[in-house]
C-alpha cells in the first residue's frame, strides 16, 4: 500500500503542477472513461475503473475489484490448501476544480462495499483440520486527484486520500479435540472500525 501511495503521490504532483490546458473540441466530446487500476493487482485483484461525465465539472465514478485464488502447500508437518474469493465496489462522485470532467484536478467522495469468502484445509497424518468463513466491510472515503487525457483518448488518473470502514469477520474452525479425538467446531467473529489511507491509479481510454 505504501508503494502504491508513493506512485500516486509522484504522479499526482507531476500532473497537478503542469499548466492547465485549454479544452479542445475533441477533449470536450469525451464523456466516458474505462481503465485498469494496477495497484490492486499486487493483491491478486482484477480492478476496473469507470467514470462518466454528467456535467462540465461533475462525473459519476465506479470501481470494481474482483479476485479469486486457489493454492496448495506441502510441508513436513502436513499438506494444506486454501481458496479465496473477494468482490468490492466503489461508487462515487468527482467534482473537477480545474479543467473539465475527465481532464483536470478533482475532489470526490465515494462509498466502499466489500465481501470475501475463504476456505482452508490442513492435513496432518490421518487428521484433517478445516476452516472457512466470510467477511464484509462498508465504508466511505474521500480523494483528491488529477485526471489527464495524454493523447488521442489515452488517460491517466491518480488520487490519494483517506477512508473509514466498518469490518465484520466470521469464521468456523473444524478439528479434533485432544486427547479424546472427538471432532470439534469453533466459531469466531469480530467487528471493528478502521481508518487508513486510500490511493487510486488508473490507466485507460476516454471516449
Amino acid at each position: 500500500m505504501q508503494r502504491g501511495l508513493l506512485v500516486c503521490a509522484v504522479l499526482l504532483a507531476t500532473v497537478a503542477t503542469a499548466a492547465e490546458k485549454e479544452a479542445s473540441p475533441e477533449a470536450e466530446a469525451r464523456q466516458t472513461f474505462v481503465g485498469l487500476a494496477p495497484i490492486p493487482l499486487g493483491r491478486g485483484l482484477v480492478a476496473i475503473d469507470a467514470e462518466h461525465a454528467v456535467g462540465p465539472r461533475l462525473s459519476l465514478r465506479t470501481g470494481i475489484r474482483i479476485g479469486a485464488g486457489v493454492s496448495k502447500s506441502q510441508a513436513a508437518a502436513g499438506d494444506g490448501g486454501n481458496a479465496t474469493l473477494n468482490l468490492s465496489v466503489e461508487p462515487g462522485l468527482r467534482y473537477y476544480v480545474t479543467g473539465t470532467a475527465l481532464d483536470g484536478l478533482w475532489i470526490g467522495p465515494h462509498l466502499e462495499l466489500a465481501y470475501g469468502l475463504f476456505d482452508n484445509e490442513n492435513v496432518q497424518g490421518t487428521d484433517t483440520f478445516k476452516s472457512h468463513g466470510r467477511n464484509w466491510s462498508a465504508g466511505v472515503g474521500a480523494l483528491v486527484g488529477y485526471s489527464m487525457v495524454v493523447s488521442r483518448g489515452l488517460t491517466v488518473q491518480a488520487g490519494v486520500g483517506l477512508g473509514a470502514a466498518y469490518m465484520w469477520d466470521r469464521s468456523t474452525m473444524q478439528g479434533l479435540e485432544l486427547p479424546s479425538g472427538q471432532p470439534t467446531e469453533t466459531e469466531f467473529s469480530s467487528r471493528r472500525w478502521g481508518v487508513s489511507e486510500r490511493a487510486t491509479l488508473a490507466v485507460g481510454w476516454s471516449f
